[in-house]
């Protein structure tokens, strides 16, 4: 059987360390709590202190999964779901989809939370009860025990369309994320939906399929280029396509925002530092770990009925738009 032990050795740390990042404190650095939770991943390595609390029906443990693609953006999303953690007495395990299964069927923990598209409906249906209650960031799911708190993305492009609209845009583009995600549909409805209401009809070729990577959207500005139909704006469903798509532009010479304007989705760290600046809709990352994580705790705690608000994301302006 693994140790802890031997995922330090593995990790070159110490056994502390390992300790502090799998529960989720904040004296481990997050580039090195990454890289222990991925080797006690690929290790199957699950804490012991959970197995001893087997004894009792309560673990006072909560696991976190989230997708590892894209990690820049969960950081402060951990950090409010871990404060509140620690708040009620509790320890936070980071974990990744292909391990979070045997977290739920186990009883490991007392409760979940998900934001990863990789946990399937039928594992989050099969493995929420009264003892364990997931809340999910990715997705709105009907189910006993199971409570989504998610970004209200369809208010939050149309809010951003219509100041579009009301700045003088009328040419969109739209690069997409992975297309069978929630995040993904709601977005670019929001968009389309807008347009047609303010009667600017929304062009198929204009469609450009992203998977939410950086390279997908740099792909997606060069077929731009291709095709020499440059829109006036180009909304993409999350930052990480919005630094291709600038970085593609830059390097073909186009000026931004004078030549097209750029928009992304999220508000990571990367979008206000790189340059120019982009424009994206802000989710309130920490403020929504807080959220999710007391949603979990309420319903722990006995509270009937409990009925999560979605997060309400707004528009920064920067430099990529006009």
């Amino acid at each position: 059987m693994v140790s802890i032990k031997d995922v330090a050795k593995k990790a070159k740390v110490s056994i502390s360390t390992v300790s502090n990042a799998l529960n989720g404190r904040a004296n481990v650095s997050e580039e090195t709590r990454q890289r222990i939770i991925d080797i006690a991943n690929d290790m199957n390595y699950y804490p012991n202190t959970m197995a001893r609390n087997l004894k009792v029906k309560k673990t006072k443990t909560i696991a976190f999964c989230f997708s590892q693609f894209d990690r820049n953006f969960y950081f402060q999303i951990i950090k409010g779901i871990n404060d509140c953690v620690i708040n009620h007495g509790y320890d936070l395990i980071i974990c990744a989809h292909h391990s979070i299964e045997k977290f739920l069927r186990n009883g490991f923990v007392d409760g979940a939370l998900v934001n990863d598209k990789n946990v399937s409906d039928e594992l989050i249906l099969s493995t929420a009860s009264k003892d364990l209650p997931i809340v999910l960031l990715d997705r709105e799911l009907k189910g006993q025990h199971i409570y989504p708190v998610v970004v209200n993305n369809y208010l939050a492009m149309e809010q951003l369309v219509k100041e579009l609209i009301m700045k003088g845009y009328k040419k969109f583009s739209y690069v997409s994320g992975i297309e069978s995600t929630q995040d993904n549909i709601e977005r670019f409805e929001g968009m389309r939906d807008t347009l047609r209401d303010h009667n600017i009809t929304f062009l198929q070729k204009h469609y450009y399929h992203g998977d939410f990577t950086e390279i997908s959207g740099y792909q997606a500005a060069r077929l731009m280029m291709i095709s020499k139909d440059i829109p006036e704006v180009v909304i993409c469903a999350n930052d990480d396509m919005a630094i291709g798509v600038v970085k593609a532009f830059k390097e073909m010479g186009i000026n931004i925002p004078e030549d097209v304007s750029v928009v992304g989705f999220d508000d990571i760290e990367l979008s206000s530092i790189l340059e120019p600046h982009i424009t994206t809709i802000s989710v309130p990352k920490y403020e929504w770990g807080i959220y999710a994580a007391t949603i979990l705790f309420r319903v722990l705690d006995g509270e009937r009925h409990v009925v999560p608000n979605k997060i309400i994301a707004q528009t920064k302006w920067r430099q990529t738009t006009r």
